[in-house]
């Protein structure tokens, strides 16, 4: 028997679970991504084509868990099958309750396994044979975010702890922005030991970076970190001769390489954070 929620209370799950959404650190929008649509499952079957492609929010509730990474939510008491609707969440930690209110926010789009596959490289859909060709075709919500009435996210990944090598690299990053933020704030007016000591800084704080990448094999992030490197002398040795034009073209070239390993190499994690991709 499904729980007596009145449509005040599930109002207000709607609303919480959507604040607890809202708060988490989620990457910022890509250019062109599509704003979050507000939605019900059953005006979703209704007219599935017309949101192909949506990024939806709609509370519903659990109709059946199908795997472990795979359920269906509806809107209608009777459990009409045409009002069930497919929910895939490939990083989903928990199975949500069957009958239980949830909040799911994703990608609306045509049930396609090799689509999906292309999609979420990392994921394989577990779907038992006879319950995938039932839904092939069928509307599906690739799923980024399960939120169930205690506003947990059941979809939020877990982190592994970091090995010691990710938090020595860690520590390096977080010298680097501060104090190269830093020394390029100072080149209007410069301190020419204040600039060595910086770029001295920057330098061993690259080297350590440098090494990592190294270690997990990644030669272009390595090779952007030693072109650091040999920039950092080239600001030490600019500071002690006082060839500022020479400092400031250093600086410039070592914040582009900086932009091409973050934009290649970095990934926002769930929780807000940042590890090295690849």
């Amino acid at each position: 028997m499904r729980h007596s929620y009145t449509v005040a209370t599930a109002s207000v799950v709607l609303f919480a679970a959507t604040l607890a959404l809202k708060a988490q650190q989620a990457p910022p929008a890509q250019a062109g991504a599509k704003p979050l649509v507000p939605m019900t499952a059953s005006s979703l079957l209704r007219n599935p084509q017309a949101h192909i492609g949506d990024n939806v929010s709609l509370m519903a509730t659990v109709d059946t868990v199908l795997s472990k990474t795979a359920f269906t939510v509806d809107q209608d008491a009777t459990k009409t099958a045409a009002l069930t609707l497919l929910v895939l969440a490939p990083t989903l930690t928990a199975a949500p309750d069957v009958n239980g209110y949830v909040t799911v926010q994703g990608e609306v789009l045509r049930f396609d396994p090799a689509e999906i596959a292309k999609r979420v490289k990392s994921y394989t859909i577990d779907l038992p044979a006879d319950v995938a060709a039932k839904y092939q075709g069928q509307p599906v919500i690739l799923a980024t975010a399960v939120v169930n009435p205690k506003l947990v996210d059941l979809a939020k990944r877990v982190l592994p702890p970091m090995t010691p090598a990710e938090i020595a690299f860690q520590k390096a990053m977080r010298t680097i922005n501060p104090t190269f933020t830093a020394l390029r704030g100072g080149l209007e007016t410069p301190n020419a030991a204040q600039i060595k000591e910086q770029a001295a800084t920057v330098k061993n704080a690259f080297t350590e970076v440098e090494t990592y990448f190294k270690s997990r094999s990644i030669a272009e992030a390595a090779g952007w970190a030693g072109e650091a490197i040999k920039l950092a002398t080239t600001i030490e040795e600019g500071a002690a001769a006082g060839k500022w034009d020479d400092v400031k073209a250093a600086a410039g070239t070592i914040q582009g390489l900086c932009a091409n390993c973050h934009g290649a190499y970095r990934e926002r994690q769930d929780d807000g954070s940042f590890r090295i991709k690849g």
